[in-house]
């Protein structure tokens, strides 16, 4: 009897533990379920390899610590971000959960019907992340025929930067040469004048050996030098209604102004890209260079540059910066479109953007963070930046503001090859504008936008 009663007491006993600790995994399990980011999950995550993503690539082990989400992440060269990216979402698969998307790609991108809005989740979001943003770069980066698709993750303008002690020792011989004023150049035929007023070739008693820097490698580099140059000689790539405008008196103009450049550059320059163009700068053999202000801190670093001290920023001649940078979208094909929601957030959040300045300094795309006195000594090319990033024109819109052209990689191969034999020599400026009308046209009408 009381071995029966003992036997029965042992299994009462049992069954209790069992209840318990099934009740324990039903609550770990809810809470692993409902608290989203707690979840045990991974993403991949597919960006272009720049000094922003490079941080992302020393932090994101942060992030999983912080939220259980786990990150395989791709770095990839510029030139094979964007095949990969659209392909993977024109195919409709999910390779990739979240994805660093260079500008001019977002109408592409979203035409594909493949990247999540972020309408609901900006709705739903802390008081005070979206506002932190700086409101010009959520527009341009993330904003597309009325939806957000995108939040910024890297700053981008174009800017000159330049010698500021050859600016005011040399005044005086300038002013006697041409009887103007030394000052950053407001137009591209005073870029040109003071180039050549400090290329050694042309003015022995130049400081320096050449006038300017350029990054003019086929395709992307040499497209993103021209355009300010077009824009600010009053001409156009399109009209309003996609009609190419390249041979006109304008861009013709341009192409002439920009292939002079070529006789005050060190060599090598047709096949040089940004970072490699910043060289001879940081070495101090140039006066001036065009380049984007992501690619402004080794210019501005003493372990870097001969001239770390000695470096002014000023808008580009003309006026009328290009607009760089880059944002990051959600494939909607997701398995965890919400994971990929967190990654998104943190990585263009304000705390991430505070600590890239301690492994690259770029200019934040976060007001809550530039605005900090502290965030702008280390920047010194921020007020430039951030002036002028209102003026910014998109690499292929058909105006100011306007719509963009969609086969936008295409259309940088055409004409920034065009711009590289403009720089090289092998075509004259009037060949250029006829090749550019003709090649861009046929392009446009492949597309039906005629």
């Amino acid at each position: 009897m009381r071995s029966q009663k003992l036997k029965k007491t042992f299994f009462v006993l049992v069954a209790v533990v069992y209840i318990i600790a099934a009740s324990v995994y039903v609550y770990a399990s809810k809470e692993s379920t409902e608290g989203g980011a707690k979840k045990e999950t991974t993403i991949s995550v597919l960006m272009c390899s720049t000094p922003q993503s490079d941080m992302i690539e020393q932090l994101h082990p942060e992030f999983t610590a912080e939220t259980g989400i786990k990150v395989n992440l791709e770095m990839i060269a510029y030139e094979d971000s964007h095949s990969k990216g659209v392909l993977d979402l024109v195919s409709g698969t999910s390779n990739y959960d979240v994805l660093m998307m260079d500008n001019p790609w977002l109408g592409e991108y979203v035409k594909t019907g493949n990247v999540l809005p972020l309408t609901e989740y900006m709705e739903n979001e802390e008081p005070g992340y979206i506002e932190g943003f700086d409101q010009n770069a959520l527009e341009v980066y993330g904003y597309y025929e009325g939806t957000y698709y995108a939040y910024p993750i890297m700053f981008g303008v174009m800017l000159l930067m330049y010698r500021t002690d050859l600016f005011e020792n040399y005044s005086d011989e300038y002013a006697a040469q041409y009887g103007t004023q030394l000052r950053p150049p407001k137009t591209w035929e005073e870029y040109l004048q003071i180039a050549r007023f400090f290329t050694k070739e042309y003015n022995p008693g130049s400081p320096v050996k050449y006038g300017v820097s350029i990054a003019g490698e086929r395709g992307d580099g040499a497209i993103s030098e021209f355009l300010p140059w077009v824009w600010g000689c009053g001409g156009n790539i399109f009209d309003k209604d996609w009609n190419v405008t390249t041979n006109t008196p304008e861009v013709i103009k341009a192409f002439r102004l920009f292939g002079e450049q070529a006789k005050y550059a060190p060599p090598g320059f047709v096949n040089m890209v940004w970072e490699e163009s910043l060289v001879p700068f940081a070495n101090g053999d140039v006066a001036m260079i065009e380049t984007w202000d992501v690619f402004c801190d080794p210019v501005i670093n003493p372990d870097t540059s001969k001239v770390y001290d000695r470096v002014g920023f000023a808008s580009v001649p003309g006026g009328i910066p290009l607009l760089g940078g880059w944002g990051m979208v959600i494939n909607k094909n997701s398995s965890d479109v919400d994971a990929a929601y967190e990654f998104l957030r943190w990585a263009c959040g304000p705390e991430v953007a505070e600590k890239s300045l301690d492994i690259a300094v770029v200019t934040p795309t976060r007001r809550d963070v530039y605005e900090k006195p502290e965030v702008r000594k280390r920047i010194p090319w921020a007020d430039a930046a951030l002036e002028n990033f209102p003026k910014v024109r998109k690499y292929a819109d058909a105006y100011a503001g306007g719509p963009i052209l969609i086969p936008e990689a295409e259309y940088h191969v055409i004409l920034g090859t065009i711009c590289n034999e403009v720089l090289a020599g092998t075509l004259t400026p009037e060949e250029a504008a006829l090749r550019a009308e003709r090649e861009i046209t046929a392009l446009l009408d492949e597309h039906d936008y005629y």
